[in-house]
């Protein structure tokens, strides 16, 4: 771990135990296949805040970062995905006092099977509007979100 690295995770930590979330601003993204219309979501790990729920790919932006490229970079630590992205849309956006964590619908041409690291226990496609339960509490108010369904509903329609 670099220098600059172990500095950000301070800050991430420090964040975390004012804020209760890990980092100042996150950013998480759903992967749609878009030759099958399905969405990948993570089964959060038991060593991750909100344990055994079902949720995003994503994290914390590093300062060097913008949303979509911390987005990118958490897909590829989190899930093991180096494939072609076809569109990153933005969806709803999260806020809790000086937090925020945005989130996108990254699509791709086909489902994978994740590599995981240690913040997922599984991850399984799901069909739009079957969503598996518990929901993160963030995944719960992205799919209540009106426009980010439909963007996501758009999405799979251009198939």
């Amino acid at each position: 771990m670099t220098s600059s690295n172990t500095d950000q995770d301070l800050e991430h930590s420090e964040a975390l135990a004012r804020t209760g979330f890990w980092g100042r601003r996150g950013a998480g993204a759903i992967v749609m296949a878009r030759s099958s219309g399905r969405v990948l979501l993570a089964h959060r790990s038991l060593q991750v805040e909100q344990p055994s729920t079902w949720g995003c790919w994503g994290g914390a932006i590093d300062r060097e970062e913008d949303a979509v490229a911390a987005v990118q970079r958490e897909l590829q630590e989190e899930a093991g995905y180096e494939g072609a992205i076809l569109e990153t849309i933005p969806l709803f956006v999260f806020r809790k006092d000086a937090f925020s964590y945005e989130n996108f619908l990254i699509v791709i041409d086909d489902e994978f099977i994740p590599s995981l690291n240690w913040e997922s226990q599984g991850a399984e496609w799901f069909d739009i509007g079957l969503w598996p339960s518990p929901l993160h509490f963030g995944l719960a108010a992205l799919f209540a979100d009106e426009p980010s369904i439909s963007a996501i509903t758009n999405a799979r329609d251009l198939r």
